[in-house]
């Protein structure tokens, strides 16, 4: 690395409207009211914000009761992304980004089958 060049490993979400068509329930229950400010919609954050309100008791008690163990899941896949990256393990991280997709993918899955939540149909 240069002394004024910095090399970073990073992840980003290419096209966060993707994350919306692909995901809409969890979207919904990772950005409903109430938000302090507007917030980024990716895959990092949505993992993130899905995480911060189970931790916190923001999900419904049906969305917490049935989704935390694969939140949890997802939020672990995350953490170890942002190990890899700081790592500059780019094949590892990279592993790490199809974890968190699976793991999501899975979650919308078993969302679709919960009452009164948003983004219900």
């Amino acid at each position: 690395m240069g002394r004024l060049l910095q090399v970073r490993v990073s992840a980003w979400t290419f096209d966060p409207a993707e994350v919306e068509r692909r995901w809409p329930r969890l979207m919904a229950l990772a950005f409903s009211p109430p938000t302090l400010f507007e917030q980024e919609k990716g895959v990092v954050p949505l993992v993130e914000h899905l995480a911060d309100r189970l931790a916190i008791g923001m999900l419904p008690e049906e969305a917490a009761r049935e989704l935390a163990d694969g939140i949890r899941k997802a939020a672990a896949a995350r953490a170890r992304l942002e190990a890899f990256l700081g790592e500059w393990n780019a094949r590892s991280a990279n592993a790490a980004t199809d974890e968190i997709e699976d793991a999501l993918d899975e979650l919308e899955s078993l969302a679709k089958r919960l009452k009164d939540q948003p983004g219900r149909d």
